[in-house]
């Protein structure tokens, strides 16, 4: 049958990380208690009814990513879908056997940061992701310096492997006011140039007179095993 989708779906897309330490022994335990929940059928049906794109998981590479934690990363076109979904009771007790900790954010795209998407060889595929994330003073002023950045590193970065460059900024849930927060997503071919890379320290200068804090990094590859992702 038909679908009908929220009011509010449209071509824009909303990032969604979802950030915890596991409820079983090793990461690996997680997976079949998150296809059971997450990745049920019935569950894949609901979140793609209200506005869910696209569902991956991710296990450390290193870089302040514990080996007890997972990454979801999904993409939502509806805000309200997105409420919705989550505030469901049954959605909220799969999230509390699948985690002992855990904190979800909902970011919105930006404009003018420099992103940017690459075609992948023939034959590769996204297989890590780097993650950086801070408040900043203004969104405008970090846009200049996001920009700055991803002009000073595209290039050497593409030779590390890196496919693609997105940032977001943290959307406030009803009635919360929030100070100016990003994150930095980097999609790459392959952890161990990814880590390398990031090693050399290139264009981190841009960033230090926009952070309002200390950002917050993190590496990731994609989860081995047979994790349900859509």
């Amino acid at each position: 049958m038909p679908v009908t989708y929220p009011a509010d779906a449209t071509a824009t897309t909303y990032l969604f990380t979802l950030r915890g330490k596991v409820n079983t022994p090793t990461v690996a335990d997680a997976r079949e208690l998150h296809n059971k929940t997450a990745g049920s059928a019935d569950g894949i049906a609901a979140a793609r009814a209200l506005g869910d794109l696209s569902h991956n998981v991710y296990t450390s590479a290193g870089n302040s990513a514990g080996s007890d934690e997972i990454l979801i990363i999904d993409y939502w076109n509806s805000p309200t879908g997105f409420g919705q979904f989550f505030a469901d009771p049954q959605v909220q007790a799969g999230a509390e056997l699948l985690f002992t900790e855990r904190e979800g954010i909902l970011w919105a795209p930006t404009s003018g940061f420099g992103d940017f998407h690459l075609a992948l060889p023939s034959g590769a595929s996204p297989a890590a992701v780097g993650l950086l994330r801070a408040g900043v003073a203004s969104l405008e002023e970090a846009a200049a310096a996001f920009n700055a950045y991803a002009a000073a590193t595209i290039n050497t970065a593409r030779k590390y492997g890196q496919i693609a460059h997105a940032t977001w900024s943290r959307r406030p849930n009803p009635g919360e006011t929030i100070s100016p927060e990003v994150i930095g997503v980097d999609l790459w071919i392959d952890a161990d140039q990814m880590n390398a890379y990031y090693q050399l320290g290139i264009g981190f200068e841009h960033f230090g007179p926009v952070f309002a804090d200390g950002p917050q990094t993190s590496v990731w590859q994609a989860a081995e095993g047979q994790w349900t992702e859509w």
